[in-house]
């Protein structure tokens, strides 16, 4: 069974998702004896294993999630979190913490829908171009992104995976660079918490998923 954490940093503010990365440096400093919150092992170092602590906004509240370990460290020390720098602004929060448990269990006859609430990054270089081509399944790179998920907790994903989705493109700006994103619906026959990430940038808020539709 996997434990999953959700962290709200309730404050007067709303935040965008930009922030999310923002908040990010602000942990990584906080608890840079840990390196599940920043994901370096030292200066030059860095860990490349997924993370298991992600940064979100979610309606407009700074949000912290952690799956396993990740999760138990949020549950050691969301207490201690009472002011976050943001933009060099030192902002109040209240520190209130949301804890599941969820079996990762391949469906032999039940498909689950899940929505994308932010932005899916499913391309790296290689594949963007296959995916301008026509030839680059989006259903199979999010089955992986879901396998990727069954492996970070340790569980073997013993039946076959199915997704289905409908995803739309959406465009990104980043430091003045356009990036591809996907927004969109899916089902799976795996039944998935709701607030994790898939894909790449999951650290900071990209790819979270949210049951129903």
């Amino acid at each position: 069974m996997g434990k999953l954490a959700i962290v709200r940093l309730n404050t007067e503010m709303k935040f965008i998702n930009r922030d999310a990365e923002k908040l990010r440096g602000f942990m990584g400093r906080a608890f840079q004896e840990d390196v599940l919150y920043h994901n370096h092992i030292d200066t030059f170092t860095f860990n490349y294993q997924s993370s298991k602590i992600y940064y979100k906004v979610l309606g407009g509240v700074l949000s912290i999630v952690g799956i396993e370990d990740g999760a138990e460290s949020l549950i050691q020390n969301y207490e201690k979190i009472k002011e976050i720098d943001i933009n060099g602004k030192n902002i109040a929060v209240e520190s209130e913490i949301t804890i599941k448990n969820y079996n990762l269990l391949i469906d032999d006859e039940k498909m689950y829908k899940y929505k994308f609430i932010s932005p899916w990054f499913a391309l790296n270089q290689e594949n963007y171009r296959k995916y301008k081509e026509g030839s680059f399944d989006l259903n199979a790179q999010l089955r992986n992104n879901i396998i990727e998920f069954f492996k970070l907790n340790g569980v073997w994903a013993d039946k076959k995976i199915q997704v289905a989705g409908d995803f739309k493109e959406i465009l990104i700006v980043q430091k003045d660079t356009k990036v591809l994103g996907f927004i969109g619906e899916f089902s799976t026959n795996v039944k998935l918490p709701s607030y994790i990430g898939l894909g790449k940038r999951k650290s900071i808020g990209y790819g979270t998923i949210k049951e129903g539709i």
